[in-house]
């Protein structure tokens, strides 16, 4: 079973308005120009940039905003909302969320961070803990798992240690190298 790097950084699972499940698929960043465009970025390499983003408030929670255009070329978005360089500064390095049925499907074998996080981990038919934070920022993706104990472990997801990701009921199998345990 071929294990890929998740597609989705940074993914939290928010509940949003009207309970629609929220998760983070991109962010902005500073301004350019005067006309309220912003540097962003999204995660999901082919997601479609859709109508309409959410961004989290500290007083009002989720709040949608709709796009006024965009160039993925040069890195730029600009929001119905926020059409001026003021307005924009005020969302500047905020998140952006999308509804969780709205993401791309994903090959067999590939899941969102959000997926992962949560599920508890398995080892020779006994659980040791549970997967607390999936760290994608080096070219190996990392399980960060919290074991029976408190003890925080870090394991490699890649084949030969993560044996199957179960989704539907919640855990992963993993074999991980020896010793790993004692460390």
């Amino acid at each position: 079973m071929l294990q890929k790097k998740p597609e989705l950084k940074k993914s939290i699972l928010q509940q949003g308005q009207a309970d629609k499940e929220l998760v983070v698929v991109g962010k902005l960043y500073r301004t350019f120009g005067v006309r309220g465009d912003l540097r962003f970025e999204i995660f999901p390499p082919n997601l479609e940039i859709p109508e309409k983003f959410y961004i989290k408030d500290q007083k009002k929670g989720f709040i949608p905003i709709t796009v006024e255009s965009v160039s993925e070329k040069r890195g730029l978005i600009r929001f119905k909302e926020f059409d001026t360089r003021e307005k924009a500064k005020k969302i500047t390095n905020k998140y952006l969320y999308l509804e969780k049925e709205k993401l791309p499907e994903l090959e067999e074998d590939e899941y969102y961070v959000y997926q992962l996080i949560g599920l508890d981990v398995y080892m020779d038919d006994k659980k040791i803990g549970s997967v607390i934070k999936v760290d994608d920022r080096l070219p190996d993706v990392l399980f960060i798992i919290r074991d029976s104990e408190g003890k925080i472990r870090h394991l490699p997801f890649i084949k030969e240690f993560v044996k199957e990701v179960d989704l539907e009921n919640g855990r992963v199998i993993i074999t991980p190298p020896e010793g790993w345990l004692e460390l």
